[in-house]
């Protein structure tokens, strides 16, 4: 079998892998218009922290070769041609049995004045967008980051970390992280990152950004910023330019529409990672949320169905998000009560602040939030901010909310108690909730 594989990001490369695990015998051929084997969005900024290298966040360079996976870099595939079941690919042919779309996603741009000008940047998994702030950054010490969500973030800690005088974060939305937290608990750790330097704009329109003496400046409908460059991190557009050419079915946000086995309007052709339009695993509304880890999936899920037959149907994200803030871990999964109420759910909520464990025995306060759907009396979605680890509390929510499990079950679940170690903070919430439902 032959298979082609059309982006080099987490899904692709999970792809590969799979499809080699299970047809020894396959051709793959893997296509990026990259230079070299790129890496998580989420991984530039520790680069540009200081806290890692480039080399520290690439694919192991062996991958492809111990696994006889062709890597075809600088190679743009400019057509697809069913009928034929070949792509064109730097002007060569390629034939192919099944081919799998995971283009990624590239950023998107809001029509503000002045955008396209001298020092103003995005970030992407274009190495070249990384090493061209890598070269910016320890000339000036003061910037803008507009868009507020996980990249935006992780941009202003970056700066902060690198001794920057002044960083303002800006967004149009009401608070920080918006698709994952409620703003009072985005509140929380709003009031952390002002402390220790960033300058939040938020509910903030920018009308330009023009040149003067060297200097960026940033209008807000209230003030100029003044600062030496501009950050773009407001969010991503699906690459589906070569798909819709093709004549594959886009979906309603703009993802390529694919069915629960990933198949695209073509059932040769599957689409896998941010390209795709994906939906909630809850009640099924269509969604580009996507994480690494999703990504991952999703380029599995594609490789197994399409070597094995469509037997592994993808069930939907659950919204995961996990972040780390001066100290402060988040985390959530599933809806936040915005956007369950949005979805014309009717939930109810409950909030606790206190340590899982004894302030003597080492504890610090932690924040959760709880929403479930009153109709059916189960978790639809969870939000934690610690300065303790949150790992194992996020996994335990999102196979709660996953599976959909009862909340009287949940609260009369055993759970184990040390004084040195704590409790399950989860159960009071969720015994909470049940005593508000009655």
């Amino acid at each position: 079998m032959k298979v082609c594989i059309i982006g080099a990001g987490v899904a692709g490369r999970s792809a590969s892998g799979r499809v080699r695990q299970l047809d020894k015998q396959s051709q793959i051929d893997i296509f990026s218009t990259q230079s070299e084997i790129g890496y998580a969005p989420c991984e530039p900024p520790f680069v540009l922290r200081g806290v890692a290298c480039w080399d520290d966040i690439f694919y192991p360079g062996n991958f492809f070769e111990e696994r006889n996976i062709t890597v075809h870099l600088n190679t743009e595939v400019t057509d697809i041609l069913r009928k034929e079941k070949r792509i064109i690919a730097g002007g060569r042919s390629y034939p192919y049995d099944k081919l799998i779309l995971s283009p990624g996603t590239s950023p998107s741009s809001p029509p503000i004045p002045g955008i396209d000008a001298e020092n103003v940047f995005t970030i992407s998994t274009n190495i070249a967008d990384g090493k061209a702030l890598e070269k910016i950054i320890p000339k000036y010490n003061s910037a803008a980051v507009i868009g507020a969500g996980a990249i935006g973030v992780e941009m202003a800690l970056a700066l902060i970390a690198r001794k920057y005088k002044h960083v303002h974060l800006l967004d149009m939305q009401e608070n920080l992280l918006p698709a994952s937290l409620d703003k009072k608990m985005a509140g929380k750790i709003e009031e952390v990152m002002q402390q220790k330097g960033i300058a939040l704009a938020l509910s903030a329109e920018v009308s330009s950004i023009r040149s003067e003496s060297g200097k960026k400046l940033v209008t807000l409908p209230d003030r100029q910023l003044e600062v030496d460059f501009v950050l773009l991190t407001t969010g991503s557009k699906p690459n589906v330019e070569l798909a819709r050419k093709a004549g594959i079915e886009i979906g309603e946000t703009g993802g390529i529409l694919v069915n629960q086995y990933l198949q695209t309007s073509d059932p040769d052709i599957y689409a896998a990672g941010d390209c795709m339009e994906s939906w909630d695993r809850l009640i099924g509304f269509k969604t580009r949320h996507f994480m690494v880890t999703t990504a991952g999936i999703t380029g599995d899920l594609a490789a197994r169905n399409l070597v094995s037959g469509n037997s592994n149907p993808y069930e939907g994200t659950l919204l995961t998000f996990v972040i780390e803030i001066f100290g402060h871990q988040i985390g959530t999964v599933g809806f936040t009560e915005k956007l369950a109420r949005e979805k014309g759910l009717d939930v109810v909520t409950t909030t606790i602040s206190r340590p899982s464990t004894r302030p003597r025995y080492g504890g610090k306060l932690s924040h959760y939030k709880l929403i479930a759907d009153r109709k059916t009396r189960t978790l639809v979605g969870a939000q934690i901010i610690s300065e303790e680890k949150i790992r194992g509390l996020v996994s335990e929510m999102a196979l709660a909310i996953a599976e959909k499990v009862p909340l009287h079950r949940l609260a009369m679940l055993e759970t184990p108690y040390s004084p040195a170690v704590g409790r399950d903070p989860i159960i009071d919430g969720v015994t909470k909730l049940v005593n508000k439902l009655g």
